[in-house]
């Protein structure tokens, strides 16, 4: 029974290491070995937020600007179809508008951000599950 016992623990020691490996590597679709075909994905998705952005500058008529709040998606004229695999999530109210798309096929959840400050940022979620940092600790 004991001999059974020290097995079952020298077997799980000893596959521990390797579960722990396999656990931390991702295959990230944008990265350093982005294929052709996701490098397009993902370039689709960039030009769809600075469309959103180009489109929420605000509508014109004659030489003055139209004063109103930001618009929702279904309302913004040219946009292109949503790229492929990418989810979109979009809030606007009448001082400010965020679009997020985020790669459903990434398994590490590349994202593209953007608001009402027309900059674009481009992501992956830190892969810590930390807990709480306390402040002045960083």
């Amino acid at each position: 029974m004991m001999k059974s016992v020290w097995i079952g623990v020298t077997l799980a020691l000893a596959a521990a290491p390797a579960f722990a490996q396999g656990s931390l590597q991702r295959n990230c679709l944008h990265g350093p070995i982005e294929s052709a075909a996701d490098r397009a994905r993902r370039q689709q998705a960039i030009e769809y937020a600075t469309k959103v952005n180009l489109a929420e500058t605000g509508a014109t008529i004659g030489p003055r600007q139209l004063p109103r709040g930001y618009r929702p998606l279904d309302e913004l004229p040219n946009l292109p179809a949503a790229p492929a695999g990418f989810a979109i999530q979009f809030h606007n109210d009448e001082r400010s508008y965020t679009l997020s798309l985020k790669d459903t096929r990434d398994a590490c959840y590349y994202a593209i951000f953007t608001d009402q400050d027309k900059l674009i940022y481009e992501a992956v979620p830190r892969t810590d599950t930390g807990g709480i940092v306390p402040l002045g600790t960083r």
